[in-house]
């Protein structure tokens, strides 16, 4: 019998031997037999050879199996007169054969962006069936991508968030689907380490955290005044750190646009444009509110947690020389006498876009002899002068009026660029008046003159025709006045009195004394109302050619 105890490990195969048992007997001859004593069915043992084999599966877990036996062996002889009893220990050893197990192998959690760090997730619940330490023994362990580092930990079989707050606004994560997929490892301290794998799957529902951010709460733009429709005045640029990123709505919500309203904003892209024609001189500056506000950020569309920001927008209104000066009235006409010398008229012009310093002023036409110069003092308009005296140096003693016709050129910018000048023109019409003194004839004593200058002007508006009307007019009179003679000789021919104005009349009064004188006339002339006279042969028609 062996003296120590066996070892045998709980995983060994049926028939296997544990040990041989050997016994003599004296006598000659004489062979033995073995048999347990008691009833053991995990083992077998063979009566003839006294081997000892596994004769039941060993499961150091079942509760059914003894961890140990004492096992006693009866040896006889072969005629079963004389036997002897021997025992030997056997010891059961836990294998490590059963890796751990859990109350589940997959976990789905749901969590929001803003879950606060050290937050509690879930128990892991597993068991080692070995039945001995260290087999039984189990360990966790946390395995992570890269991006999920430091964004969950785990204590014992406690899963927690942190140290790192939750992100769902990465693109990385956006195309995991926002959802962190964790592995933990369970494993026993056995000898092969079994173990087992946890799938923990984490959903990030998304949650509207952060407002939208612009380079400045305040924008200042400039486009000038003749700009087409649809002109690009600006752009604001905003971004919102929140997935889906830069997802933002621009609103013009107040401000002063112009009435109607001369700029309008794209809404996805925040560009301001030119909606209505600007005028400078009418509006120089215009402000804009606008907010902007971002859109889905939230897993699920929340219009109550949407976050917004506004921005203050100035325009400016460049100017453009799109006026020219204009002179009110165009044209003048004023009188002066021929002894006037210096400003006697000054110009009334203007310019809508420019002031009144940048405009010049230049004579181009009808300066006979630069006779006219401008006077101009400061900024206002100049004044017409005369340079010298008309009745002395100008005409030698003029004695007839005398008119000129100045073209006056009004340009604005002055200074400025050349090719964007505008320019307009004012006449002006001066009828000179000669001044006559008469003089005393002989003078011991010089007399003191005090001479006054008066200006007089008057503005002369007449009718000039063409010259083909007085030709019309004329031949239109004669035609009348032959009309009126015609007539008249209708209505009077047969009156005595008009024979000086007709003198037709006059022939037709001599033929009928003609026809009174005529001999055989007269006795018959009382009857003369009863028969018709006889007509006389005689009868001249001719006045004076009697026979």
């Amino acid at each position: 019998m062996p003296d120590a105890p066996l070892h045998i490990h709980e995983n060994v195969p049926l028939g296997t031997k544990l040990v041989t048992l050997t016994a003599t007997d004296r006598d000659a001859e004489d062979s033995v037999r073995y048999e347990f004593v008691g009833t053991h069915k995990e083992f077998f043992i063979n009566e003839d050879s006294g081997e000892v084999t596994v004769a039941y599966p060993l499961d150091y877990e079942d509760v059914g199996i003894p961890k140990s036996w004492v096992l006693r062996v009866r040896v006889y002889d072969s005629q079963w007169a004389h036997s002897t009893t021997g025992t030997f220990t056997v010891i059961l050893q836990d294998v490590n054969d059963n890796p751990p197990r859990c109350s589940q192998d997959i976990y789905v959690i749901e969590l929001a962006e803003n879950t606060p760090v050290g937050t509690h997730l879930v128990s892991l619940a597993c068991i080692d069936m070995d039945g001995a330490f260290p087999n039984s023994n189990i360990t966790y362990h946390l395995i992570m991508d890269p991006f999920s580092n430091e964004t969950f930990s785990l204590t014992n079989n406690e899963l927690k968030v942190g140290p790192k707050h939750l992100n769902s606004d990465n693109a990385i994560f956006v195309g995991m689907h926002f959802k962190y997929t964790l592995f933990v490892k369970v494993s026993d301290e056995g000898s092969p380490v079994l173990s087992t794998m946890i799938t923990v799957i984490i959903r990030v529902i998304r949650i509207n955290e952060l407002e939208p951010v612009g380079t400045t709460s305040a924008f200042t733009f400039s486009i000038l005044e003749n700009s087409p429709v649809d002109t690009l005045v600006g752009k604001l640029t905003f971004t919102d750190a929140d997935w889906p990123f830069n997802n933002l709505k621009y609103t013009i919500i107040g401000g002063h646009l112009g009435m109607p309203p001369r700029f309008y904003m794209e809404p996805d892209t925040g560009m301001i444009k030119l909606l209505e024609s600007l005028d400078r001189e009418t509006e120089s500056q215009y402000k804009i509110v606008v907010r902007i506000t971002d859109m889905d950020n939230d897993a699920a569309p929340d219009p109550l947690r949407q976050r917004s920001a506004t921005a203050q927008v100035m325009v400016n209104v460049l100017n453009v020389n799109d006026e020219p000066p204009m002179c009110h009235p165009p044209h003048l006409e004023t009188r002066i006498y021929s002894t006037v010398k210096g400003p006697f008229i000054q110009l009334n012009c203007s310019d809508t876009d420019s002031p009144q310093g940048q405009l010049s002023y230049l004579i181009v036409g009808g300066n006979t002899n630069n006779q006219f110069t401008l006077w101009r003092l400061g900024v206002d308009p100049p004044s017409l002068a005369t340079g010298q005296h008309f009745q002395y140096d100008g005409f030698q003693g003029i004695q007839d009026p005398v008119t000129f016709q100045l073209l006056v050129q009004v340009t604005d910018e002055l200074g400025g660029n050349t090719a964007r000048q505008l320019s307009a023109t004012s006449t002006i019409i001066v009828h000179v008046v000669p001044w006559i003194t008469s003089r005393p004839a002989s003078s011991t004593k010089a007399a003191s003159t005090t001479m006054t200058t008066s200006v007089e002007r008057k503005i002369l508006y007449y009718w000039s025709p063409d010259s083909w009307f007085p030709a019309v007019l004329t031949l239109t009179g004669a035609l009348l006045l032959m009309c009126l003679y015609a007539l008249s000789w209708c209505l009077f021919k047969d009156v005595p009195a008009c024979s000086r104005l007709f003198p037709h009349c006059d022939q037709q009064r001599s033929h009928s004394n003609l026809a009174a004188k005529e001999p055989g006339l007269g006795p018959r002339h009382g009857n003369s109302l009863g028969k018709d006279p006889k007509p006389s042969t005689k009868l001249s028609l001719l006045p004076g050619n009697h026979q």
